[in-house]
């Protein structure tokens, strides 16, 4: 039986083809996209691009007379490189003209542009200024960009004054792009900074990041430093009753990570943080209990650990 949920989303892209069949270039651009990248669907190239190219002949006449939003698929099909060549460089210009007259989604488009280098030099400050006339305007991808941006500025100022979390933090938007562009190796150095000053996550990932050699040379000896440091620092807070440090030993005991694999270990550190509030632990528990795993099976306690997670809407991690 078909969900509520895909049935809603059958009913939507059914109305993309009828709405593509009628003539309207926006859903002939979206119904080519389905087309191409949709689930369960036999890709036909020629269908995909006869789709892209009735759009086109639509879209360009109206982008050169004007029109925002015309301009602003057409800078999409330019950048994307859909029923054309792909130019980011003139996807960034009808992404200009759609963003001088006020079109959000344009201006979120060109500010990523700038973020990037694609099509246009990188400007994070140009950039920035593109975020925040769509944010204006309610769009929501802007929003999250100018918060993330704003996020990194505080946390930069507290990272340079020597505060170990948010070296550890400014990392991590180094790590993902969180309001910065990626960038391994600075990522790297405000891990190794906060790893430094005893921060366990950082110890964490800078054993990680040297074991790959990611932003950092690699060095098997150094990572092992780390992971070791990162162990004892974890093992005891969790001997002192610190439940997320339990649950970390926990899956690492687990899982063998950093230590040899144990699931009795696993099981006693699980106990520990279940007992001490940990829902992922109370539903862990749970699952060895119910599969024998380190324990005798028993699906009374396995039973019970599941029933304390659920009162406390523990996520169903695998």
């Amino acid at each position: 039986m078909t969900s509520p949920a895909k049935a809603r989303k059958a009913a939507e892209i059914d109305a993309i083809r009828i709405k593509a069949e009628q003539g309207d270039p926006a859903a002939q651009y979206e119904w080519g996209r389905h087309l191409a990248w949709g689930q369960g669907i036999a890709k036909d190239p020629d269908e995909i691009a006869k789709w892209f190219r009735a759009a086109l002949e639509q879209v360009r006449p109206a982008a050169d007379r004007g029109e925002a939003a015309a301009q602003l698929q057409l800078g999409r099909m330019t950048e994307q490189g859909h029923g054309l060549q792909a130019d980011p460089a003139e996807a960034a210009r009808w992404y200009r003209a759609a963003a001088d007259q006020g079109n959000a989604e344009a201006q979120y488009r060109l500010g990523h542009l700038h973020e990037y280098g694609h099509g246009v030099p990188p400007d994070l400050d140009q950039a920035l200024e593109w975020y925040e006339k769509a944010a204006a305007r309610d769009e929501p991808n802007a929003k999250i960009k100018v918060e993330l941006r704003k996020q990194y500025l505080e946390g930069i100022e507290l990272a340079r004054q020597g505060h170990q979390h948010a070296q550890y933090q400014v990392g991590r938007m180094y790590e993902y792009g969180m309001g910065v562009p990626k960038d391994a190796q600075e990522a790297a150095k405000w891990y190794r900074l906060a790893a430094e000053k005893a921060d366990e996550d950082a110890r964490h990932k800078m054993s990680h990041l040297l074991e790959d050699g990611a932003g950092v040379p690699q060095d098997p000896e150094e990572a092992a430093k780390f992971n070791q440091l990162a162990i004892d620092q974890c093992r005891e807070k969790a001997g002192k009753g610190d439940a997320r440090a339990q649950l970390e030993l926990a899956h690492r005991y687990e899982h063998g990570r950093g230590v040899d694999a144990s699931l009795e270990e696993a099981v006693h550190w699980y106990e520990l943080a279940a007992k001490n509030g940990q829902k992922q632990a109370q539903y862990r528990l749970g699952r060895l209990y119910q599969e024998g795993a380190g324990v005798v099976q028993n699906s009374v306690a396995a039973a019970k650990w599941y029933r304390m997670a659920v009162r406390l809407n523990a996520p169903p991690n695998p």
